[in-house]
């Protein structure tokens, strides 16, 4: 089973990850953790990472795109995985269908959890996270007994300092404008299930378990096809030889000409829709991206001739104020 969660932060993801992961034995696959993994093991990719984000930039996608395919090719995901928050974009999207395409290993489903907004802002400002187990409590839905303890391990309870209504309302806006849309993506496909993430975390899985009724089933029948046994057939077949009268036709020839006759035609199947829709998407998201890199150009070029215009002010105004010292001083010695 072969899965992605999209969702808003707050929205349940993690928790549905874990509960998944156990029900098909599965891996659950975060590029934060990817990122983090590769970094401390100094991986070629990890080392790339590394001297991006030094800089101050975001890592690349083909460098995400480079670890996931990494990771998808250990024993543990040969049944599957989970990929947890992304795709983060339209790009993404494209190069992670690519990306399963090339191993042949598509994308069974995708399950985008819905959640309220002010719901969001509830549970993420009173989110408490263990930091010894991890486990998850809520200030406001699921307190701990003691406040600042942990009722599994006695570890203690941290809140993370950008779990504020400021950071928190910034990071839902830029998910409404860049992750969101991901859902027409998929639901061209045919293969999105939204999720109503409000409710109990039972609730919550009966609704993914209905979602996915069916699909690992299907799998699981395809299998036998391929594994049947063959008949064994002798080394030396009987031969049986016939003497054909004349006008009479070959037993042999007459069959093939009956069996071709009564063949049906083989009618080609249309073109999938979704490869249709992906190269439309992909055409589309191409052009935006023409239009803002010559955008971006013509800025760049803008911003050259504003620097070029200020060296030469200020050069005018070196020159202003040194002509101005030396009248101040041609005064100063006429006095």
């Amino acid at each position: 089973m072969r899965l992605v969660l999209i969702g808003a932060p707050g929205c349940g993801k993690g928790t549905q990850a874990k509960f998944l992961t156990e029900k098909y034995n599965i891996p659950q696959i975060s590029t934060g953790d990817l990122l983090r993994a590769a970094v401390a093991a100094q991986t070629p990719l990890g080392r790339q990472a590394k001297a991006v984000m030094d800089a101050g930039q975001l890592v690349p996608n083909d460098i995400v795109i480079g670890m996931i395919r990494e990771r998808i090719m250990r024993p543990d995901a040969e049944n599957g995985f989970i990929l947890d928050g992304f795709p983060r974009n339209l790009e993404q999207a494209m190069s992670l269908d690519q990306l399963l395409a090339s191993l042949g290993k598509p994308i069974d489903a995708v399950l985008q959890f819905e959640v309220d907004f002010d719901l969001l802002m509830q549970r993420m400002v009173g989110r408490l996270t263990c930091l010894s187990c991890g486990s998850l409590f809520n200030s406001f839905t699921n307190p701990p007994a003691i406040d600042t303890q942990c009722d599994n391990c006695g570890g203690t309870l941290h809140h993370r300092s950008d779990d504020n209504e400021e950071t928190i309302d910034r990071r839902l806006r830029v998910y409404e404008m860049h992750t969101h849309p991901l859902a027409d993506y998929f639901g061209k496909t045919g293969n999105l299930h939204v999720i109503d993430g409000q409710g109990t975390v039972e609730e919550i899985q009966k609704r993914i378990k209905s979602a996915l009724r069916g699909l690992r089933s299907s799998r699981i029948k395809l299998q036998p096809l391929a594994s049947q046994p063959q008949k064994k057939t002798s080394s030396k077949p009987e031969i049986i030889r016939t003497k054909i009268e004349d006008g009479e036709k070959p037993i042999a020839k007459q069959k093939k000409r009956e069996a071709t006759a009564t063949r049906p035609k083989v009618v080609k199947k249309p073109a999938k829709k979704k490869d249709a829709a992906y190269e439309a998407a992909k055409a589309e998201y191409t052009e935006k991206l023409k239009a803002m890199r010559k955008e971006l150009k013509t800025v760049k070029s803008e911003l050259q001739q504003v620097n070029k215009e200020e060296r030469t002010l200020a050069r005018q105004v070196e020159r202003s104020e040194a002509e101005l010292e030396k009248l101040n001083q041609k005064k100063a010695s006429l006095k």
